[in-house]
């Protein structure tokens, strides 16, 4: 399919954007060569569906963050693409990365974001969707993204990456299909960048792609957007693979919180997903605080080293594995606490939800 551009507003390069404003990501977006004779574009598509104007900014991401920026005026119930935008709006010649749209709050149920990134071919065009996804959404500490690669490795190769919406800690996991782990790594992102890796099981993870491979995702710290893409060897026709939210069995052995501290185990989590079954209540003593301790060991009794991650301010570990609160405020649920097990070269994150009494 052939898309006209009708974008007839001007592009504003570097304005501020509204700081009350709803963001989407559309994760993969490229212009230029690629594997095998392949050549690449995304084109975006804006629809008004509002009787009044929008005003929509653009930015350009890429391993060293936002790079580019723009606005578009979108007139009432106007469609506008760009095509090519990587290349027409953002002026690379071959660069991969993702697109920030910027779109004031008022307006944000009002404007519809699509996207199209298709291999130009002397066959045709063969191409995929790749939907935007509002930040909101991001997976986030303690979540696991499964991205599933392709059941024959000899026809499709699969690339896959993320963008990262805070400065983020990730777990690539390679999972093949008899359970086996073939590779881990830790890798870390700033805040606003995005990550492509081509043949990423090769190039990232120094590993064989194997048929029906599964990549998990473990985010340890931070907010990202996963996402992977297959794409047939013979025509280039890609296939986009959406981050599946989902959990798995932690690799510590976390019994529970002893709240009494008499080494009884008060709050435990029965299903061994790293996330308490219920609350911990603790009391609001005004000036004192309240303590709590995490019962977790590695999968062999190994000492586990913990650290909270992203903690209220007036909560710590002391004595390794105890956490020191003086909670304020009302009654009732309180902001849920994530703690970092590490042990050895694994990390898992354990989620306590919190209740003051």
């Amino acid at each position: 399919m052939n898309f006209k551009s009708l974008i007839t507003a001007a592009s504003i390069a570097l304005l501020p954007f509204a700081a009350s404003a709803a963001t989407l990501i559309i994760p993969a977006a490229g212009t230029g060569p690629g594997s095998n004779g392949s050549h690449w574009q995304s084109d975006v598509t804006l629809h008004n569906t509002s009787s009044s104007s929008a005003t929509v900014g653009v930015t350009f991401h890429d391993a060293n963050g936002a790079s580019d920026q723009h606005t578009f005026l979108i007139n009432p119930r106007i469609t506008v693409t760009t095509q090519d935008i990587v290349a027409s709006v953002f002026g690379r010649e071959a660069a991969t990365g993702a697109i920030e749209i910027s779109i004031p709050d008022a307006m944000a149920e009002r404007v519809v974001v699509t996207s199209r990134t298709f291999n130009n071919s002397p066959a045709g065009q063969f191409g995929q969707d790749v939907p935007a996804i509002n930040v909101n959404d991001a997976a986030t500490t303690g979540d696991m993204i499964v991205l599933q690669t392709p059941s024959s490795v000899a026809a499709n190769r699969f690339n896959f990456g993320v963008y990262a919406v805070t400065a983020a800690t990730v777990r690539w996991e390679l999972v093949r299909a008899d359970g086996t782990t073939a590779a881990t790594l830790n890798q870390n992102f700033a805040a606003g960048t995005q990550q492509q890796f081509n043949s990423g099981i090769e190039t990232l993870l120094n590993s064989t792609a194997k048929d029906d491979d599964a990549i998990h995702v473990q985010v340890t710290s931070g907010k990202v957007i996963a996402y992977g893409s297959a794409i047939n060897n013979a025509s280039g026709d890609p296939t986009f693979v959406p981050g599946a939210r989902a959990r798995a069995d932690i690799r510590v052995n976390f019994v529970g919180v002893d709240v009494a501290g008499n080494g009884s185990i008060d709050v435990v989590d029965a299903n061994h997903d790293g996330v308490l079954d219920q609350p911990v209540d603790l009391f609001i003593l005004t000036g004192y605080p309240t303590y709590f301790r995490i019962v977790v060991t590695g999968p062999n009794g190994e000492p586990v080293t913990l650290s909270l991650i992203n903690p209220p301010d007036d909560a710590h570990i002391v004595n390794g594995d105890a956490v020191q609160w003086y909670p304020s405020g009302q009654a009732g649920p309180q902001p849920t606490l994530k703690v970092l097990a590490k042990y050895g070269d694994v990390s898992e994150v354990l989620t306590i939800p919190v209740r003051l009494q």
